[in-house]
């Protein structure tokens, strides 16, 4: 299955940091990966100017469903205008890297990317680097540093400074593809890129160090409403925490209204709960695509998610719980 990755680009990013895995991971899809990689930007228009002046047209505006997502960054030692920081500061990202996180997505950092990242909350007791300059910052959010150019904590890669986003997308080829094609790669970049140069968190994918996920009923009914519809209602949702990211609530499926729910193509792997599948919604003057998704076959220490689905709450109307 074809695994699609999504780099995001904004004004003032740096252009290294999201073209050198572009070049990288594009070049082994190229060369028979099974990767699909995108530019995506969070709004129209689709071009950015980046850090020096370089303008760049991005793909697609950004939609959930990639099972990579990628984040450069530019700007956040300076406290520019435009960048990382400023786009820290303006939050529109942060809820879309939550979102992605909750949905098991694979995330990476570039650079002062891995900023965004800490300031979504979406890093948790994992260990991680940026450029060297922005690692007291990093330590500041409560981050464990970890002074590598790559490091692999399951679902978190980050990147040290700038031309570490090589070796980054290097190691997510190896990671997807194989050791041959990353090889093959890194030979024909001509790039000196060495499989043992990133820091794979005992455990790999399996769950970094002090990974947890725990499920607890909900005290009271769970509304979710979207384009003025009650979407789903239930008195036995369930809550799941996991380290590092933000509650998801799990409606068993017999309280969503699936009538108004289409699957869509969409196949997301999160390491510790399995495949999800996706739906989207219509409610007849008003779509969303891949606005829900479920663990239909769990892994076998997530069975409790069989039989139940979860919307991004973001993209809801509303969402809320009535007490008993």
């Amino acid at each position: 299955m074809t695994t699609t990755i999504d780099i995001v680009l904004f004004d003032g990013v740096d252009e290294l940091d999201a073209i050198g895995p572009l070049e990288a991971l594009r070049g082994a899809a190229a060369r028979g990966a099974d990767l699909a990689v995108r530019l995506v930007t969070r709004t129209e228009p689709l071009e950015v100017t980046g850090q020096h002046g370089l303008r760049l047209r991005a793909d697609a505006v950004y939609e959930p469903g990639a099972e990579v997502l990628l984040v450069p960054g530019g700007g956040w030692v300076a406290r520019a205008a435009t960048g990382a920081w400023a786009e820290a500061e303006r939050g529109d990202w942060l809820p879309l890297l939550r979102a992605a996180a909750d949905a098991g997505v694979l995330l990476a950092g570039v650079c002062t990317g891995v900023m965004l990242l800490a300031r979504a909350g979406v890093i948790g007791d994992r260990p991680a680097t940026t450029h060297q300059e922005a690692k007291a910052d990093l330590e500041a959010a409560g981050v464990k540093v970890a002074d590598e150019r790559v490091v692999d904590a399951g679902g978190l890669v980050t990147a040290g400074g700038v031309t570490s986003g090589i070796d980054l997308a290097l190691h997510l080829v190896d990671r997807l593809a194989g050791r041959e094609a990353a090889e093959a790669e890194a030979r024909r970049l001509e790039y000196p890129w060495s499989p043992e140069g990133a820091a794979v968190q005992p455990g790999g994918a399996a769950g970094p160090r002090g990974h947890t996920i725990t499920t607890e009923p909900v005290a009271g009914t769970v509304r979710a409403i979207f384009g003025g519809q009650t979407v789903a209602e239930s008195r036995n949702a369930l809550l799941l925490r996991e380290t590092g990211l933000a509650p998801v609530t799990y409606f068993p499926i017999d309280d969503v209204r699936m009538e108004l729910l289409e699957p869509s193509d969409h196949r997301s792997t999160c390491p510790f709960k399995g495949e999800a599948s996706y739906w989207n919604i219509d409610v007849g003057w008003r779509s969303a695509g891949n606005i829900a998704w479920a663990y239909e076959d769990p892994l076998p220490e997530r069975v409790d998610l069989k039989g139940r689905l979860a919307f991004y709450e973001g993209r809801l109307d509303a969402f809320y719980v009535i007490e008993d």
